[in-house]
């Protein structure tokens, strides 16, 4: 009979929440820089209006200034904004799907490998069958725009290979350190909003005061509360849940749902490739996540199968 591990169902619950907002990320940016945002513009409105709204997070758990610059400057590099500086740059030389398909599966592998032999997470079969089978979903869905690569587009793969290692980082450390997930949602938000903001007003040609209201407060809101809040959240949640690495697969969601939302929204087409790579993801993190418990007959390993 089929056990349902609830621990695993209520990250698993976290996990597609911040799989779906972050997913929305690309697509209802792209609505703002029609709107002749910049992609540093949405950074600024990112931070200044998430750093603002988590500051007082900090003060009420008296976080002290040692324990920002030892943990809150690092998880802020990782996740904060020199990690979406890193992206939008990357962005201005390889094309947004190189982007879709380097960075969350290049984080799956860094956080998989740390989580094994960092943290010692034991990992079976199941798990690693799993995983390879996201990677192939994700190869699937965006392989065909690898095909055209040039010393330009080398450079912003680089950058969002470096993208995936710091992400990896954040959710490595997170686990490590044991930290809160509202704790590190605020030192993310906080710290970028203090080191990013005083860059931005003085070395950027803002935008934002060209714009209307409307878009202002779209994109404050979503990418400000949405993203910044309530998805990075969800998803230290789910490495506080379910660990480093089951919580680094969810990053895998990313692409098929931006790819999804891309279709309803902005009326882009999808292939028959595209939808048969969205298959194996999912398919890949029903074995990865091990979100139920078979009989020993029926499972693929049983618990001594476990690689080191």
């Amino acid at each position: 009979m089929v056990k349902i591990n609830n621990k695993k169902m209520a990250g698993a619950g976290f996990g597609l929440l911040a799989s779906l907002l972050w997913g929305a990320w690309p697509v209802i940016s792209k609505l703002a820089t029609n709107d002749n945002l910049l992609p540093a513009d949405l950074t600024a409105l990112r931070f200044g209006v998430a750093g603002c709204l988590l500051l007082p997070v900090l003060l009420y758990q008296g976080i002290k200034l040692k324990y920002i610059a030892r943990k809150g400057i690092i998880l802020a590099i990782a996740a904060g904004a020199p990690y979406v500086l890193l992206a939008t740059s990357g962005l201005s030389f390889a094309p947004n799907a190189h982007f879709g398909i380097i960075a969350p599966s290049s984080m799956l592998v860094f956080a998989t490998i740390g989580s094994v032999l960092w943290l010692r997470e034991p990992i079976r079969t199941a798990r690693v069958l799993g995983v390879l089978l996201i990677l192939s979903g994700i190869l699937v869905v965006g392989g065909n725009s690898l095909s055209d690569v040039s010393i330009d587009t080398l450079l912003g793969d680089l950058m969002f290979l470096g993208c995936g290692l710091l992400w990896a980082s954040y959710t490595l450390l997170c686990k490590h350190w044991d930290i809160n997930p509202w704790t590190a949602t605020a030192l993310v938000s906080v710290v970028s909003m203090f080191i990013y903001l005083p860059i931005y007003l003085f070395g950027f040609d803002s935008q934002l005061s060209h714009v209307s209201i409307n878009t202002l407060v779209l994109q404050g809101l979503f990418q400000g509360v949405v993203v910044a809040i309530l998805a990075l959240y969800f998803y230290s949640k789910v490495v506080t849940l379910l660990g480093s690495g089951k919580g680094a697969i969810f990053t895998a969601l990313v692409p098929p749902v931006s790819m999804l939302l891309g279709a309803i929204l902005l009326n882009e087409q999808i292939s028959l490739g595209e939808y048969v790579g969205l298959g194996f993801v999912c398919t890949g993190m029903l074995l990865a996540l091990e979100l139920f418990r078979f009989p020993t007959a029926m499972l693929l390993n049983n618990p001594k199968d476990k690689f080191m």
